[in-house]
């Protein structure tokens, strides 16, 4: 495996979040189509992107 392949690689994170967060977080990315983590990864992405525009 090349080292490109290796950075592609998904790999697990663990996030604490009470039920109804995770449930309120599901529901929205339902409503996008989106995986909860694809929709985390996406507004982690747009946070960031938000915070360097100061």
């Amino acid at each position: 495996m090349s080292q490109n392949e290796d950075k592609n690689k998904r790999v697990s994170v663990s996030l604490s979040l009470t039920m109804n967060e995770k449930e309120e977080l599901m529901k929205i990315a339902k409503h996008y189509g989106l995986s909860l983590s694809a929709f985390l990864r996406l507004a982690a992405t747009k946070y960031v992107e938000e915070k360097n525009k100061d």
